[in-house]
């Protein structure tokens, strides 16, 4: 008689043991399809900008005389894609600058600017220039948390 009740406390125990780990293995592949889904909805957002940089330029090209590419400047030629991280309108946001120096507004962040101290504030006002998305990636997970 007690024997039996052991073995039917066991199988609820089981039983409720599964369920838990059901439960989290959905929670898990619910958080890691967002996070993919934010990744490609960034990475789409950062490819439009590109393609309507690229197209923009050669409309100038079609309507006005076009000029020798030796003509253009230093700092054109050899001017880079970054992101800018800056205080704007009571909110600290993320820019993308494409190679044509357009800055782009990718998203806010979670970042508290009042809970900053007076160094951190001064630095998100002027803006802070990351060269690549795992730089950007480090910069937000040492202000976020």
């Amino acid at each position: 008689m007690f024997s039996q009740k052991k073995r039917n406390l066991t199988w609820i125990y089981v039983c409720i043991i599964l369920l838990i780990a059901v439960i989290a293995v959905f929670i898990l592949i619910g958080a890691l399809s967002n996070k993919n889904a934010e990744d490609a909805e960034r990475t789409n957002l950062e490819s439009k900008v590109s393609e309507e940089n690229q197209s923009e330029p050669n409309a100038d090209n079609a309507t006005n005389v076009q000029e020798p590419e030796d003509s253009k400047s230093d700092a054109e030629k050899f001017y880079q894609s970054y992101y800018l991280v800056k205080y704007d309108n009571n909110v600290i946001k993320i820019y993308f600058s494409d190679e044509t120096g357009k800055l782009t507004e990718l998203e806010s962040t979670s970042i508290v600017y009042e809970t900053l101290s007076q160094g951190d504030q001064a630095k998100f006002r002027e803006g802070i220039k990351v060269e690549n998305r795992d730089d950007l990636n480090r910069l937000m997970m040492d202000y976020e948390s």
